[in-house]
């Protein structure tokens, strides 16, 4: 009996098999930083590819830049492919995936090992989510408050958006041409489209755009109804309102059934064949004409006898439409194929779409059906129409919105707190006992480049300086037993008024300030800072009751309008993480803040230029501390640093705004309770950055966990066992 057969190693295979190194990993992924970091951002430059085909490309965006490059080691190719997952999945942080995990495994090159990985699935759990849910959840906008964010909000993320894929010149066109799209597919949304609206234009973009080349890329516009890309096969002019049918099958009966013969005797019976085809041809454009149907839309192509009673009938003919075209149609119409000789043929034409014009389009050179279809439910269809001087272009601008309209759809996502609070008697072993490995204080040391702020350099020992004496204040031994920086005051320490010491964000951005395009969604309490106020103790039970009260008015406030204006109950689309549980301590903060099961919710938003980088840099180095001289802490310090090479790579084009002194204003101001500094105009969506930090996280861990790379130089040979079950 012949046993199935399995690939074997030559021993050539096996001697070139090893194990990957942590520098190793940091180096590849310090060259795929390389390779990305010039396009990152607003100020960022442009890449030229030269395609197979010899057309050159002049890009910006990250997946294409990672996918041009040649890559030989497979765990490189690895790290590309996570990057263009990520990318694919949240429609954004491409090239920030790679710097972010550059930097991670920078810090993590000096270590190896099983405690490691379980160290890094410790800090998502334990260290993390404290981070977001204590500390930079106080911060968090929300872009879904009202129609009033219409105008600035969604303007604001798509401006800045596409700000890192498209010039200057195009990307305040092209977001708010989009935003005139989605008002115009969506009128009864409110801040931005609807989740199924926006799963419905990410998915079946390709069909709901048009490009032109040779025109500038201000003559694009919206157009209402669809382009389908065929030529009227025959086209009447129809005025008023009309229907239209779909049929996936020839419109001329067979003269014979499906694997059936047709036997002809003679000439004469030839043509009572072709006279009874013609007239049951006839029939049915009879019977389409008189339930108002004026036009046709084909996956087939037609017999010459179809479009010539088609023309006499008055029925305008689109034929051979592809699939996606034909699914499209199907999806916006909810109409089914029409059978023309089914069972119920002779009865009245249900599956009919109803339209509102109908009538051919001249794009460049190529002569298109433009129909305007009134849609279903709330979508209404339309057509953007991008203009641009070569198709290159205008594929890098459809690419670009695209991701737009996948990036929108998390704004709908929450990520869910599986935090379970505890008493305060439970111990911190629990956290200790994780790993028992301890870095070297050399590996704790915060690494910063030196960069020069308009002449004045700021020197390292200054930056680190600056930083030390942060850290002395926020974790100050007489607060260690606070579970939140932002509220490190003990019960006599709580101001008369709290409410009146939330500090908010301004956003700068243009249609938004006083429109209201971005609203807070509720008073928050006080950030990390070494200021303590003091209050009489007779106050505190009012001061708890007026800021719980506050901060549930302003929940409920915004949760109803959320709801009304966006149906969010019914297209509210959650996503978890795999957090553990773990313990928080009593307080008036905890009171306030356990308001909400979501660690982050839906619509948060914060401004663009490193502002979330850098908050959760801080937050994640306050809460490191709960867990002294563990490995935990050493990867927490690993990741709040590689936060930072995000915003460095930001400034490091910039002369006014230089890193550093972006760094050290936003921590005095972290310090001072107060608005940070704004330096750029636009928002980010809070959820697609926290998954990637997420999926970096999880990219390092699959890379620390390959045991063995197997060099294989050519493929594996099949070797044909013959043994016998009885050898055995």
């Amino acid at each position: 009996m012949r046993r199935p057969s399995r690939p074997r190693l030559s021993p050539a295979a096996v001697a070139m098999a090893r194990r990957p190194e942590p520098g190793r990993l940091a180096q590849e992924a310090a060259a795929l930083a390389g390779a990305v970091r010039g396009a990152l951002g607003p100020r960022g430059g442009r890449a030229l590819l030269v395609r197979p085909t010899g057309q050159a490309l002049l890009t910006r965006d990250g997946r294409c830049l990672l996918e041009a490059l040649s890559l030989e080691p497979p765990t490189a190719r690895m790290m590309a492919a996570c990057a263009c997952s990520h990318r694919a999945a949240t429609g954004d942080g491409a090239k920030t995936f790679v710097l972010l995990l550059a930097g991670l495994l920078h810090g993590l090159r000096a270590a190896a090992g099983g405690g490691l990985r379980r160290a890094l699935r410790a800090f998502e759990a334990r260290v993390l989510e404290r981070a977001v849910a204590r500390g930079l959840r106080g911060h968090l906008l929300s872009v879904l408050a009202g129609r009033r964010a219409e105008a600035g909000g969604l303007e604001a993320l798509l401006e800045a958006y596409l700000g890192g894929r498209l010039g200057p010149g195009e990307r305040r066109r092209l977001a708010r041409l989009c935003c005139e799209y989605c008002r115009r597919c969506d009128p009864g949304a409110a801040a931005v489209p609807r989740p199924r609206v926006l799963r419905l234009l990410g998915r079946r973009f390709a069909e709901l755009h048009a490009a032109v080349a040779g025109l500038p890329v201000e003559s694009s516009r919206v157009l209402p109804g669809l382009v389908l890309r065929r030529d009227f096969a025959a086209y009447c002019p129809a005025g008023g309102e009309l229907r239209a049918v779909l049929v996936t099958e020839p419109l001329r009966p067979p003269l014979s059934a499906p694997g059936g013969e047709f036997a002809v005797g003679s000439e004469g019976q030839y043509g009572a064949s072709r006279r009874w085809v013609e007239r049951r041809t006839e029939d049915v454009m009879k019977r389409l004409r008189s339930g108002n149907v004026k036009l046709l839309l084909s996956s087939v192509k037609q017999e010459e006898v179809v479009i010539y009673y088609a023309k006499l009938h008055g029925v305008s003919v689109v034929e051979c439409l592809s699939s996606e075209e034909v699914a499209l149609v199907r999806e916006i119409t909810g109409v089914a194929p029409y059978a023309p000789f089914g069972d119920n043929a002779r009865g009245e034409i249900a599956d009919a779409a109803a339209a509102t014009f109908c009538r051919p389009l001249l794009l460049g050179s190529k002569r298109c059906a433009h129909i305007g279809f009134t849609g279903l439910r709330a979508f209404r269809p339309h057509c953007l129409l991008l203009c641009g001087p070569v198709d290159s272009v205008n594929e890098q601008h459809a690419a670009a919105l695209q991701g737009a309209f996948t990036m929108l759809q998390q704004l709908f996502k929450t990520v869910d707190r599986r935090e379970e609070c505890k008493g305060e008697g439970e111990s911190q072993n629990e956290a200790s006992e994780v790993c028992s490995w301890h870095p070297s204080a050399a590996r704790q040391q915060l690494v910063i480049e030196n960069i020069s702020c308009n002449g004045d350099h700021v020197s390292e020992r200054q930056l680190k300086a600056h930083r030390d004496e942060t850290e002395t204040q926020i974790v100050d031994p007489g607060l260690q037993g606070s579970e939140n920086p932002a509220r490190v005051q003990t019960d006599s320490q709580i101001p008369s008024n709290p409410v009146s010491h939330a500090k908010e964000f301004s956003v700068a951005t243009e249609g938004i300030g006083s429109s209201g395009g971005v609203q807070k969604p509720h008073a928050k309490g006080e950030q990390p800072s070494g200021v303590h106020e003091s209050c009489k103790s007779d106050s505190l039970v009012d001061s708890q009751k007026n800021y719980s009260t506050a901060v549930r008015a302003a929940r409920n406030a915004n949760a109803v309008t959320a709801c009304e204006c966006l149906d969010v109950g019914k297209d509210l689309e959650e996503t978890s993480c795999n957090i553990v549980p773990c313990k928080c301590e009593k307080s008036c903060v905890s009171i306030a803040q356990n308001y909400s099961s979501s660690l982050i919710e839906a619509g948060s938003v914060l401004p663009v230029g490193g502002y979330f980088e850098i908050l959760l840099h801080y937050y994640i180095r306050y809460y490191a501390k709960q867990f002294q001289q563990s490995e935990v802490t050493f990867v927490s310090n690993v990741v709040a640093d590689a936060l930072l090479s995000i915003p460095k790579s930001l400034y490091r084009t910039t002369e006014q705004n230089s890193f550093t002194k972006f760094y050290l204003k936003a921590v005095d101001a972290l310090r001072k309770n107060q608005p940070l500094p704004m330096n750029e105009k636009g928002l980010e969506s809070v959820y697609c950055k926290y998954q990637l930090v997420i999926s970096v996280l999880h990219c390092a861990t699959e890379l620390l966990s390959i045991d063995l790379i197997i060099g294989i130089k050519r493929p594996l040979k099949k070797i044909e066992d013959y043994d016998s079950e009885d050898d055995f």
